[in-house]
This record gives structure tokens, sequence and C-alpha cells, in this order.
């Protein structure tokens, strides 16, 4: 048998405590806001450590992205766009789109390497992923241990997921890129290369909230990726105002890096604190609730509104009721229906046997044992008909249909061991 062992904090913060402490059914929130913050106020402690696991699965990312800044910035510093002429710089025929050029070379260059680093990125987010729907769930969990599961259970759709995510960023930037590029050149009607530049986004955009139904419905249900697809495809395009309302509350903490200096250094700070995590719980709260609403009446087995507990309506008042007095008296003991005599009687005792003994003490043993029965059967004959014993008329009523009950199963046990032979 395993026993408990009390580790310092680091073990509390990693392995959390036993399971579904402080989760009883009575105390679960009774809506998915109420459940945000439950979780973001209450296991605030677990989110960080996901955040970390996560953000250390994003590394590679995050430097490609540091990289592609260095880049941008020292192709910058060594073209002629400010230096002054003629001191070891040679004017160009022109600088216009030269600027373009640049960033669209660059993306198209730096960003080859996009699709190793995302699949390095998707072994994190299968694992935080799946804690947080856990979380979600109010189900307990042990991070370290959940975040591995989750790695194993979800790792293939997640690194296709990754890779076919990281394809259309890529196509995307580098077509809003060259489209950019040709406008500023002037190679053709400049209204063109704008619509193409703005349908570049939008169809990153609509992919990003596609490969994050995709990320959650992957951890959620056991669908071959061709349906994977496919349900994603419709709930970003029926859940469009929703998704992208949850995607920005979401990404806060990513949203604060665009402003710049202050703000930049504030999001850093969140991000590196809850920024992964916030996102995968915000996202993970709100899809669970779309399943709910569209999914689990229609598959066999789902449980709605899980993490939820459902208050109880007026309307539903007097058959809770009921059912709670049903349950009473099911749950009545035979001890507590029959009349038990007090142990005050100084005669009645068991016979001690002495450490030394002989049959005889074995005769007194077995009569004291006997006078105490004896005395009991006579008190039970006394009181039985006492008010406080009497059954009542539902307990008769429910005691004849558990006898009936309980009949209809012996002969439906006689005519399967028939059926057999």
């Amino acid at each position: 048998m395993a026993q408990k062992k009390k580790g310092g904090l680091i073990d509390r913060l990693m392995l959390g405590k036993e399971k579904s402490e402080g989760y009883a059914r009575a105390t679960l929130p009774s809506n998915r806001w109420e459940l945000f913050w439950d979780i973001f106020k209450g296991r605030f402690g677990k989110l960080f450590i996901i955040n970390l696991l996560v953000l250390l699965f994003f590394i590679p990312l995050i430097v490609l992205i540091f990289f592609r800044y260095v880049a941008l910035t020292n192709m910058g510093a060594t073209y002629p766009f400010s230096q002054p002429f003629g001191i070891g710089f040679q004017a160009p025929i022109t600088m216009t789109g030269l600027n373009e050029n640049i960033v669209y070379n660059v993306n198209m260059l730096i960003y080859l390497l996009l699709p190793i680093v995302a699949m390095i990125a998707a072994v994190g987010v299968s694992g935080g992923a799946y804690v947080i729907r856990n979380m979600v769930w109010t189900e307990g969990i042990f991070v370290a241990n959940d975040f591995w599961r989750g790695i194993k259970q979800n790792i293939k759709q997640m690194l296709l997921i990754a890779l076919i995510y990281s394809l259309v960023f890529y196509m995307s930037i580098v077509s809003a890129s060259l489209s950019n590029y040709a406008a500023v050149l002037g190679s053709g009607p400049v209204w063109l290369f704008k619509v193409a530049e703005i349908v570049s986004y939008v169809i990153l955009a609509f992919y990003t909230i596609m490969t994050f139904h995709m990320i959650t419905m992957s951890v959620t249900y056991d669908l071959k990726f061709r349906y994977l697809f496919k349900n994603s495809f419709m709930f970003t395009i029926g859940l469009l105002p929703h998704n992208i309302v949850f995607v920005v509350l979401g990404a806060i903490p990513f949203l604060l890096l665009l402003l710049g200096n202050f703000f930049f250094t504030i999001g850093i700070i969140l991000i590196i604190i809850f920024g992964f995590s916030l996102l995968l719980l915000v996202w993970t709260d709100f899809s669970q609730w779309a399943y709910d609403k569209f999914i689990n009446d229609k598959v066999e087995g789902a449980q709605k509104n899980r993490g939820i507990y459902e208050k109880v309506k007026e309307s539903d008042a007097g058959a809770l009721k009921k059912y709670r007095e049903q349950l009473a008296l099911s749950t009545r003991s035979s001890l507590n229906s029959k009349p038990i005599k007090p142990i005050t009687d100084d005669e009645l005792k068991i016979a001690e046997l002495p450490t030394s003994f002989s049959r005889g003490d074995l005769e007194k043993l077995k009569e004291s044992k006997q006078a105490i029965y004896d005395d009991h059967a006579r008190y039970v004959e006394e009181h039985k008909n006492d008010p406080e014993f009497m059954q009542t008329e539902e307990e008769k009523a429910l005691e004849q249909e558990q006898e009936e009950r309980q009949k209809r199963i012996e002969k439906a046990k006689k005519e399967l061991s028939k059926r057999k032979k």
C-alpha cells in the first residue's frame, strides 16, 4: 500500500494535492464565468507551473522570432537609408520599396525554420491543453504527471496541427509581404495588392481560430484529423464573433507587446507568469461551453456541463424533495427500525478467559454470550410495538416494492439459466 509523502513547496506545486480535493459537487461554480475565476484564483500556482512547462517548449520559436528581429535590424543598419552619401556609401538609383524588400526577404528565409520550431512548441501545447482541460472539468490533477500524459495521448495530432499551421502561416506572411512590396513598387493596381495583403492576413487569422478549436477538440474527443478539421471549420464559421472575443481576451498579455515601451515590458512579465496558461484556460472554458451546446448531446456517453454545478430551479423543487425522501427511505438501516437494548445491565457481562483456561471456562463464555442474546431478544419483543419503531406507510410500501423487485430479479436469473442450458 502506497503511503502519502509530505514534500516541500516545489513538490506540492508540481504534483498537487490528492485528486479532487476541494471540489465537492456542491461547491462547484454554476456557470463558465464563475468556473474561470474559480480556477484562476484558486489554482493560480498550478497555472504558473503549467505556463512554465509550455513556455519551455516555446523557447525555439521565441529564438526564431528574435533572430528575425535581429536580421531586420542589421539589414536596416547596413542599407543606405540615412547614411551620408559620398562617405563610403554609394547613392542608390532609388530607395522605393527597399524597406519592403528587406521584410519580404527576411520573412521568406527566416520562417523556413518555422515548421520545426512549431512542432517543438506543439509538444508543450499537447501537455498544457490536456492539463487545462482537466482543470476546467474540475478533475484533480498532478501537474507534472498529467502534463506528460497529455503529451503521450495527443502528440501525434498536435504535431500535424502545428505542421499545417506553420505552412499556412508561412504562405500568408510571405504572400502579404510580397503584396506590400509589389504595391509600393507600383507593379500593378495598388488596390489589388492591398486586397491581396488583407486577404492573406484574414486567412491567417481565420486559420488561427481553427487551430485553437482543433487543439481543444483533440484533447476532448477521439477524432480522426479530417473530422477534426471539418468540425473546427464549422465552429470557426458558426461562432465567429464569440471566437474573436475570447481569442482577444485570452491573448491580452501577447497583445500588450504590440503597444511597445512600458506595455511591452508588462506583456513580457505577464507571459512569463501566466500568458500561455491564460490563453489555454480562456479558450478551453469557452470551447467546452460550445461543445456542451452543439456536440455533447449528439455524442454517446459524453457528459455535459462538466465542472458546472447546476442549481435547482423552483419548478424542480418538488421532484427534488420527493427524490430525497425516497433516497432517505432506501438508505434507512434496519438497525434504526428495530429496538436495541441500551447497554446498562451490570449483570450481563461476557465471561473473561484466564491465561490458562479449561473447557469449563469456554462453557461459561458461551453461556454469558447466550444470556446477552436472549436478553436482547426479550427487549425487542417487549418494545417492537413502540411508536418510534413502527414502520410508516412509505417504509412498508418501499419494503414491499423491494421484495417484488428482488423476486423479479430472481425470476429473470432462472429464465436466463434455462436459456443457457
